[in-house]
């Protein structure tokens, strides 16, 4: 698939160019597997993982989803459920949970919203966002606060309940640690890997952090300037990396000397 964004300039804002920030990537996201998107900020990670759910436009190219092909954040082509939302199989969970999350509602209206939204009762979407709590390990009185009053990782932690309210099948993690602290980091990677073995998920994770795509990857994806440079398993990508630039990544992860 590829995504282009119009450049523009004039005083009337006209297309001059466009620009390919994901240039004919293709890749294939087994179920219940682990596949990280590596590259250095600005290679189109986060754009290819924001085509999936609709939120950039192909340019051309396709995708498919269990079989059946997604266009503009629906299925297409179905006779059983044409129009039907991608949104309810992929769940995306972003970058900064600081804005992820809105800061005047409580965790109970944002936790309850998505089922809310498919018309389930209060009560059904409560107790599912009690069942969530407990999986991430945050305390059922954590329902009447608000963002405000959680850290970092709480709030990641909130964001990735709220991701599974709708019982998704695969879960966009878009730099989900990026923002955190190590000892956070790590607390975040294991309820990954815990929710990937227990639910059964499939999860994209997009990282610039070697070590960390080291530690929960099965297979990893190499992009360099919207290209896919180098696939493959994870132990051989990075223990034994066959392109230039993914030698250059594992070269620049900083190590401890005496």
């Amino acid at each position: 698939m590829t995504v282009r964004f119009p450049v523009r300039g004039g005083v009337l804002g006209k297309v001059k160019d466009y620009f390919t920030a994901v240039d004919g990537v293709s890749f294939t996201l087994e179920q219940g597997k682990i596949l990280s998107v590596v590259g250095e900020s600005g290679c189109g990670k986060s754009t290819l993982a924001k085509s999936l759910v609709g939120l950039a436009p192909l340019a051309s190219g396709s995708i498919k989803l269990f079989g059946r092909e997604v266009q503009g954040g629906r299925f297409v082509h179905d006779a059983h459920e044409k129009g039907a939302r991608v949104c309810d199989m992929v769940q995306m969970v972003f970058q900064d949970p600081y804005s992820s999350l809105n800061p005047r509602q409580t965790v109970e209206e944002i936790l309850t919203a998505p089922l809310m939204a498919r018309k389930a009762s209060f009560s059904e979407a409560h107790a599912r966002a009690c069942e969530l709590l407990d999986r991430v390990s945050i305390p059922r009185e954590a329902l009447a606060k608000f963002p405000h009053e959680f850290s970092g990782g709480q709030r990641q932690r909130l964001c990735i309940a709220r991701s599974l309210m709708v019982r998704p099948k695969i879960l966009l993690c878009d730099e989900v640690t990026s923002a955190l602290d190590v000892s956070v980091q790590a607390q975040i990677l294991h309820l990954l890997n815990t929710l990937r073995c227990d639910l059964g998920l499939s999860i994209l994770f997009i990282s610039h952090d070697m070590q960390v795509v080291r530690a929960l990857s099965d297979d990893v994806l190499v992009m360099y300037f919207g290209r896919v440079v180098e696939r493959g398993a994870a132990n051989d990508v990075l223990v034994k990396p066959q392109h230039d630039y993914t030698k250059r990544l594992l070269e620049s992860v900083p190590t401890v000397r005496r």
